[in-house]
């Protein structure tokens, strides 16, 4: 059996989310669910959980209700930058699909890190406010299952912003893309401020990865 990748991540309620319009953001939702349209293939239905008295627009119907939740369900145009959209692209269904706190929190499995690379890099074209929540991996096979939680929250602002701009720069390929001095520029920061930066962040992720 191959080794995975368990995503998290979390994304505005509005465009490209097939949910701006639908709900406030105000009101957890759970169990969303996807599938086909059977009248139009331009189009997909959705279909979630949320509170009975939930205040919704012209086109979302309740199709079960359950007392105090109620199963809703609308249909929407097939948007490309959609994030499910962007999943199908990549062969990856969304494994699970919350809304709370006005975002919207998909979990979803890449079968390897080149796959979870090509994802997250659809999302951030597509919406700057992408935020990674968190990374688990597992090893090859059950025997030897080594699961690593790396939860992004742990970092400040500042120090993924750091990572992100030298990431993007190739700092961290071999041979690098830019040097330390080059992405603190980029930054307008000093060189020790960018290595101190980045010795934060190393410390605060390895921590995780071998405690």
């Amino acid at each position: 059996m191959g080794s995975g990748i368990r995503a998290e991540v979390s994304l505005p309620t509005a465009a490209p989310s097939p949910f701006e319009g639908v709900v406030d953001g105000s009101t957890p939702i759970y169990s969303v669910a996807r599938s086909a349209s059977t009248g139009d293939p331009e189009s997909v239905v959705f279909e979630f959980i949320a509170d009975a008295d939930l205040p919704v627009p012209e086109g979302v119907d309740v199709v079960f209700d359950y007392g105090a939740k109620a199963a809703y369900r609308f249909e929407t145009p097939c948007v490309e930058e959609s994030p499910f959209a962007v999943l199908d692209r990549h062969g990856v269904p969304a494994s699970e699909t919350t809304i709370r706190d006005g975002r919207l929190l998909v979990t979803f499995h890449a079968t390897d890190l080149p796959t979870l690379r090509a994802v997250l890099d659809e999302f951030r074209e597509s919406c700057s406010d992408m935020q990674v929540l968190r990374l688990l991996q597992s090893s090859s096979t059950p025997e030897e299952s080594d699961l690593v939680t790396v939860d992004r929250s742990e970092l400040t602002e500042r120090q993924r912003e750091v990572l992100t701009v030298a990431y993007d720069a190739g700092y961290f390929d071999h041979p690098k893309g830019a040097n330390a001095g080059e992405v603190a520029a980029s930054l307008d920061i000093d060189r020790s401020t960018f290595s101190e930066h980045v010795a934060a962040a190393q410390r605060k992720l390895l921590s995780a990865l071998l405690d």
